[in-house]
């Protein structure tokens, strides 16, 4: 079934590059080139045409091996709970890295540097 949807995808790419004005929509189309020709083992997969920078995150759990998604980051105030901060990071990026650029963007946008940060497992180191 999947070689017939991947056929009917490709005619109609070839279809709306004859038929749409040029350079109109070369972005899209581009993209939509890219998924086609894709393989199982091809690298940087297009997971979804609406949000093309997703990518699949490795979870190590025997119930759910894998998660599709960008990683993330919040910052809260410690007593109150009031979001400060929040940012997303590139692909496979190390959470151990991300800490120093979440506490610089909290520093911007408070004016001030905080004291002390407590985080989750996954910073440690």
């Amino acid at each position: 079934m999947s070689r017939k949807l991947k056929t009917i995808a490709g005619r109609l790419v070839r279809e709306l590059e004859g038929k749409l004005p040029e350079g109109l929509y070369e972005e899209k189309l581009a993209l939509f080139k890219q998924v086609l020709a894709q393989k199982k083992d091809s690298k940087d997969k297009i997971y979804s045409l609406h949000e093309p920078d997703v990518y699949c995150i490795a979870k190590g759990k025997a119930h759910k091996k894998y998660e599709y998604g960008v990683k993330g980051s919040i910052s809260l105030t410690q007593n109150t709970s009031i979001i400060v901060g929040a940012m997303t990071f590139g692909k496979n990026t190390y959470d151990g890295h991300t800490l120093p650029r979440v506490l610089e963007q909290v520093a911007d946008l408070r004016n001030s540097a905080s004291k002390t940060a407590t985080v989750d497992r996954s910073n440690k180191g």
